[in-house]
This record gives structure tokens, sequence and C-alpha cells, in this order.
């Protein structure tokens, strides 16, 4: 036990200098018997060996594999760490993850609310680095450009012995990058999670804390997200579901079935018009909606807008499109409109890891009476504070909900 403590504090020690990439190979680091499992005498001798090489003028190992070998035993229990990404494609991991290339901001969300150490993120998507007010520790890290048509250059030469894209959305464009790293870097592991969807969101974060060795920090995430999904889960009866429209970005743009946003209405208590609609985001007649007569009508802003979410504290201009919404032909008859339950939502809070946030203020918004006690705000606050580590107010910083 002793041991094992003292290995564990040697490895948190070391941890706080900057990786050092080292190729992955099919062998535990410090393994001297080659049996596949780490003794506390084979990773204490890998110890000294670096020890004696560092301050002795030995010849022995480097500091990457006794803080490999170091964080393998005490944390992994001396034996490789089995891993399954969303995609279904088991991976065997031999040493941690020391620098990773992340493609999608959902997945780079999710790493900093398990508590990853910003120091192992090498790269990141160009989106991501755009989000300079949410994501400031990776200002200055190397932008691979977008998930469609990334530089495969730049994210080579980072040196990646991990790269993360989505599992179910632009499949196409993943599968290539895929393809074309594995051929081009021999041990790369490329995972595939997507970090946005309510129903595999537990499991994902669950996969991505074990392979990164934040399994605790992990589950402390995952309670609190379980906790904010249930309160919403408990669900409301058909019969006082109010009808919801939902409007994209585009004017008499709709989501059906297939569409995330339909499935947050759903657990917010609503139910969507549209949801039987051929395609996932059908633009509708406009004659459609009157005749439909929402009573609760939902408008998402964010995308191309530079206003609202983490950007500013602009209640203006959701005003403003609250009001072109008003003033839409026929829009006087709706129930919405009669009842003042025509609400503005920002994309950032509504969608990627943090859709459970904006689902919790749409149940506020869709079902008041049955989430009376719900509290989004203070959710979405420690979110921000506890697992997003960010000095960001929401009462005085940001703007996601009108009115």
């Amino acid at each position: 036990m002793m041991r094992t403590i003292l290995l564990a504090a040697l490895a948190a020690l070391l941890f706080l200098a900057v990786p050092v990439s080292a190729a992955d190979t099919d062998s535990l680091p410090g393994d001297a018997d080659g049996d596949g499992t780490l003794t506390g005498d084979e990773v204490s001798a890998t110890v000294l060996a670096y020890l004696d090489a560092a301050y002795m003028g030995g010849t022995g190992t480097d500091r990457t594999e006794a803080l490999d070998a170091a964080q393998v035993y005490a944390f992994w229990g001396g034996r490789p760490k089995i891993v399954t990404d969303s995609a279904g494609k088991t991976a065997t991991l031999y040493r941690p993850l020391r620098r990773i290339v992340v493609c999608n901001g959902e997945t780079l969300e999710t790493l900093r609310s398990i508590g990853l150490d910003a120091g192992r993120v090498v790269a990141v998507d160009k989106y991501s680095l755009e989000k300079s007010s949410f994501f400031p520790e990776y200002q200055g890290k190397t932008n691979i450009g977008s998930i469609w048509s990334p530089d495969m250059e730049k994210i080579v030469t980072a040196r990646p012995d991990a790269v993360f894209l989505y599992a179910t959305i632009s499949t196409a464009a993943c599968d290539d990058i895929q393809q074309k790293l594995e051929a081009t870097v021999p041990g790369i592991h490329v995972f595939r999670f997507d970090c946005f969807k309510p129903a595999t969101y537990a499991d994902e974060v669950r996969a991505i804390a074990a392979m990164t060795g934040r399994e605790e920090r992990g589950e402390a995430f995952i309670a609190f997200y379980e906790s904010a999904m249930n309160t919403i889960r408990d669900g409301v009866p058909d019969a006082d579901r109010p009808r919801v429209y939902f409007e994209y970005w585009i004017d008499y743009r709709t989501v059906a079935r297939n569409a995330g946003y339909n499935e947050k209405i759903g657990l917010a208590g609503g139910v969507n018009p549209y949801s039987g609609e051929s395609t996932d985001y059908p633009d509708i007649d406009p004659e459609s909606v009157i005749a439909n007569n929402p009573q609760v009508v939902v408008k998402l802003a964010g995308q191309g807008l530079e206003f609202g979410g983490y950007a500013g504290h602009d209640l203006d201009s959701f005003a403003r499109i609250r009001s072109a919404l008003l003033l839409r032909p026929g829009w006087t008859t709706l129930d919405a409109v009669k009842n003042n339950r025509v609400y503005v939502i920002h994309s950032d809070i509504l969608g990627g890891a943090q859709h459970f946030i904006g689902t919790a203020y749409l149940a506020k918004i869709i079902s008041p009476e049955r989430f009376g006690t719900l509290d989004p705000q203070a959710i979405h606050q420690r979110y921000l504070t506890d697992f997003q580590g960010i000095d960001f107010d929401l009462a005085t910083q940001g703007a996601f909900v009108y009115p």
C-alpha cells in the first residue's frame, strides 16, 4: 500500500512537467520480464534508473518511461487499459495519453469537465479557438482547422498519440481523417466520440475519463450531470404537454424526429407538431405555424451572430429577434403570442456538451408548473465554476435565454 502511495505521488509530481511525446508500443513501460503486468519492483527499478540517469550521470531510462510506468502502476493497476469509443472500436493503451489533438469542441469541453490538464492537449479545431472567452487556456495551441477539412500536416506535426473525432456526424470526413492518420502515424490512437447526445453522454464521459486516467473526476461530473437530467426526465404527462414550435436559426426552418433539438423538446415536456416531417430540419410553410397554433415558441439564436452566449451580455439583440417574431403576419392569433410565451435561446447552451443546461432552461420555459423548483441558472453556474473552471458570472456576463 505504501509503495502504491509513493508511486502515485511520484507520478503526480512528475506530471507537473511539460508532457513529452512517447510513441505507443505494444508493451508496458518498465515491464522487464515482458509478462504484461507491472509489479512494484519493476516500477521501482524503472524510477531508480531514471533518477540515476538524470542526477547521477548514469545511462538508465528517461523521464517519460519512468513517468509512464508510475502512471500505469498507480492508476491502471499495472495492466494495459482497454477502452471502447462510441464507434464501437476497442483499443488497448499501454501508456497514458500525453499529446492529444481534439478536432471537435464538444470533446474538448468534456475533457475540461473531467479535469484533464490542458498541457496534454497540443492542438484543437479552429471553432474552439474562436471561443476565446470560453476556452482561454487553449489560445495559442496549434490550429488544425475544421473537422470537415483539417490541416493534416499540422495534426501530424503535433506528434499526437491520440486524436479525437466525431462518432456519428461528419462520418465521411472523420472516416477519411482516421484512415489517413492510421496510415501515416504508426501506433496512433483515433477515438470517436460525439459528446452532445443525452442518450450516450454519460457513457462517453466514463470512457474518456478511463482512457485519460480521470475516473474519479469523471464520476463526480457524471453524478452532477445525471442529477440535472434526472430532474428533467421525471417527465410530463402527454395531456399536459404544450405544442412547441421550435425555430432553427433560419426563419421557418424547424426540427423533426431525428434532430437532437426534438429530443430536448420532449425531455423538457413539450410536443413538436413537426416531429413527423421527412427531413431532420424541414423548411415549413408559414401558414402551417398559424394552423398548428403553438402554445410555446422557441427561436434558436447564435449561428453567425456575434452576440449573446458567452460572447457578451447583449439582451437588446435578443429583444429585437423576439420583436420580429411577434410582428410576423398572423402571429397575433397564436396562443404563444397571446400568453407571452415566445422565447429566444442561444445555441451555446442548447447543443454540444452543454445540452443538459439548455434542456433545463427549455423545461423551465415549456413546463414551468411541472419544473417550478428547477433552477437552470444555478445548474449552469455550477457547471462553469466547478467543472469548467472558468471565471464567468452569469449574473453579469453572457446572455442565453430571453426573456
